[in-house]
């Protein structure tokens, strides 16, 4: 599926949110991309929607892809079934994703897997994950092997797709496999496996790894550094695991700092387990 060209200011906000992780900038890109979109430059939609999701403010998304897509933006599919994922709309988001799917979006595939694996339908996960893998997606093999693994408890089955998939050119196969090796006790092996991979940049390596260190080696001190190490890195939902290690340890006044920060940016999980665990931090 082809992107749409990038207008001036669309390019100009789209820098802006590349660059910035404080709120006050990244609320000026935002107000830039809302410029673009008013302009009528057609990438401004996407980054902007995208713009909203950094920050959680799905209502906001919603309002902005639902009518484009009705219109026929079918490119803008897959970012609204995402979003109506989020807001529990599980008809309309299964309506979406297969939008996305018809254009042969694999990463709309691996989403649209990982939402079917949610509700339980783990047959019709499997075969959408498949198709991702075979368009070349770089997280559906892991994902596939982690379904068979914590989903089917059916660790050959993972063993067998982790092996096969593994490859330094999608390095999350690397924390899959690791994974299953940890299930069959093979700590060393996993444990390189998990260093491999976050030398190779995999997406959530230093969380993988914080918690082998934690749940296999027992060592907290040492999940602590990878859980903070991800966490400056930026590693996707880093603030929710730190928070929650945190919070499992007794730091809960650090624990509510670090959740909070990461629900400003729109983690629905640290979101979660702040109004679960700190009505008082949280109530007005």
């Amino acid at each position: 599926m082809s992107e749409p060209d990038l207008g001036p200011l669309s390019r100009h906000g789209s820098e802006m949110l590349d660059s910035t992780t404080e709120q006050a900038p990244h609320e000026q890109a935002i107000e830039v991309l809302e410029q673009a979109v008013a302009a009528g430059e057609p990438a401004a939609a996407r980054l902007l929607a995208l713009g909203y999701l950094e920050q959680g403010r799905l209502i906001e998304a919603h309002e902005l892809l639902g009518p484009l897509v009705a219109a026929g933006r079918d490119d803008l599919a897959d970012v609204l079934a995402d979003v109506l994922a989020d807001l529990d709309l599980t008809d309309d988001a299964e309506n979406a994703y297969l939008l996305a799917v018809a254009s042969g979006h694999s990463k709309a595939m691996n989403n649209f897997a990982l939402f079917l694996a949610e509700l339980g339908r783990f047959d019709e996960a499997v075969g959408m994950f498949e198709r991702a893998v075979a368009l070349g997606d770089t997280l559906a093999p892991a994902n596939l092997a982690r379904l068979h693994l914590h989903d089917r408890h059916d660790v050959d089955t993972a063993l067998a797709v982790a092996e096969q998939h593994l490859d330094a050119a999608r390095p999350t196969t690397y924390c899959a496999l690791a994974e299953v090796y940890a299930e069959l006790g093979r700590l060393d092996e996993a444990e390189r496996l998990l260093r491999a991979a976050i030398d190779l940049d995999a997406q959530q390596a230093h969380i993988d790894y914080a918690k082998f260190l934690h749940r296999r080696r027992d060592d907290l001190a040492a999940a602590e550094r990878e859980y903070r190490t991800a966490d400056d890195l930026g590693e996707p939902a880093a603030g929710y695991h730190l928070g929650a290690f945190l919070l499992e340890h007794g730091d809960e006044d650090e624990a509510a700092n670090v959740l909070e920060r990461a629900a400003s940016w729109g983690d629905l999980d640290a979101r979660r387990l702040l109004d679960t665990e700190f009505e008082l931090v949280t109530d007005p």
